[in-house]
């Protein structure tokens, strides 16, 4: 049996898989941390991802796309830092948008079903959590953290994209939880 000497960190759908592993294959999985994507039966999918899943609507969408007007809507909405935005919108091609269309549409009951197997979950957690996510409120945050029996859960003064709005906090909070999870 293969020992456990991955850290996985994990946000948004990062956070989502990566808890998916650590739950399937504990093995694997020395420690787990992740933010902002949720692993509910009572989470409702955001409008965006709605729109996504729809397989008419979702098409339209993307075809339309216009990435300056998708990254405007991303730092006003979502307070995303601008640089990191342009950057990434730069990479929204046809093979992304199909990308994102076929990964949404795969989870619309994700909650439901990847839920129940998180109590499989034996590495240290850590949960970091924008708290005014208007994505994925605070409080799937906290409950993942109980699903998961988190060592703790960070909630942070940010939006949905904590890694880029509190980037020494979440390091400092990783390096904590390594050394705790690790006995370093």
């Amino acid at each position: 049996m293969p020992s456990a000497e991955v850290d996985l960190v994990g946000h948004d759908w990062g956070c989502i898989l990566t808890a998916r592993v650590a739950s399937v294959r504990p093995d694997l999985v020395r420690t787990w941390a992740g933010g902002n994507g949720p692993i509910s039966s009572r989470y409702v999918w955001h409008p965006l991802a709605k729109l996504w899943q729809d397989p008419v609507e979702g098409e339209w969408f993307m075809a339309a796309l216009d990435p300056t007007s998708f990254a405007k809507d991303l730092v006003d909405g979502f307070d995303a830092p601008v640089e990191p935005v342009e950057e990434m919108v730069r990479h929204v091609d046809d093979t992304m948008k199909d990308s994102v269309l076929r990964l949404y549409r795969s989870a619309v009951t994700m909650g439901a079903e990847w839920e129940p197997a998180l109590s499989k979950v034996t590495a240290p957690s850590l949960v970091f959590w924008g708290a005014r996510d208007p994505a994925c409120p605070v409080e799937f945050g906290h409950e993942l953290g109980e699903a998961l029996h988190a060592t703790r859960v960070l909630t942070l003064d940010s939006n949905h994209w904590t890694v880029l709005e509190r980037p020494a906090k979440v390091a400092a909070a990783l390096e904590a939880h390594w050394a705790q999870g690790t006995g370093r």
